[in-house]
């Protein structure tokens, strides 16, 4: 039963990720009651999760939902992720963005739809996050830098200044990139890695200082 005057959410993916999104809603609620959790749906997992959240079936169950439901989707593979966005577009599903009330940031940060922004980040001014792009916690985002769709941050990744991130990038844990960097689309860098020069578009870079250790597919 749907809590009045609540938005029903669903999330996609029931791993650690999923689930950590779930307590980040929870959190918001207790500041502001916005969302009704109605619960996952995952291709690949079947009954409740161990915190007793319910796994309502595979993805295609979410378009037999009615009333339809908010959308967030909690995968950090890009690739699938972009994917989903794309048939959540084209269904016309919302998707909701979800900010953790610790989250500091000037009113002059923008974040499409979809975005996941984690416990303990700070994201200062003039900052653009493209769609469902995802912040995880401790994450930091410096002035004027633009993240394109289908970023993933992982915990206490730190982007400097006049950074420009490219679709569907990967920041590893504790990595961080110097400002007026860019990072082109679909590159990862590797946990710990310390970015000083531009990255090309699909690469994977690692060390410190980062370097282009082999191109991606």
């Amino acid at each position: 039963m749907l809590n009045e005057g609540r938005k029903p959410l669903v999330i996609i993916g029931a791993g650690g990720l999923g689930r950590e999104v779930a307590w980040l809603v929870a959190d918001i609620n207790k500041s502001n009651p916005e969302w009704d959790f109605v619960g996952f749906v995952d291709d690949g997992v079947q009954g409740n999760t161990v915190e007793g959240y319910p796994i309502l079936g595979p993805v295609e169950h979410l378009f037999q939902i009615n009333p339809r439901p908010w959308v967030t989707i909690a995968i950090a593979d890009a690739q699938v992720r972009q994917q989903l966005l794309r048939e959540l577009e084209r269904e016309g599903i919302l998707l909701a963005t979800l900010i953790h009330p610790s989250v500091l940031m000037s009113d002059h940060v923008s974040i499409e739809p979809g975005g996941i922004i984690c416990a303990g980040t700070i994201i200062t001014t003039n900052v653009a996050i493209g769609k469902a792009g995802i912040v995880n916690l401790g994450g930091f985002i410096g002035h004027d830098t633009v993240l394109g769709d289908c970023v993933s941050m992982m915990p206490a990744a730190n982007l400097a200044g006049e950074v420009t991130v490219g679709d569907g990038c990967y920041f590893g844990m504790n990595s961080c990139v110097i400002n007026r960097t860019k990072i082109g689309e679909w590159s990862v860098i590797g946990a710990g890695a310390a970015v000083t020069r531009d990255i090309p578009s699909h690469s994977l870079a690692v060390g410190v200082p980062a370097r282009v250790v082999r191109k991606l597919r």
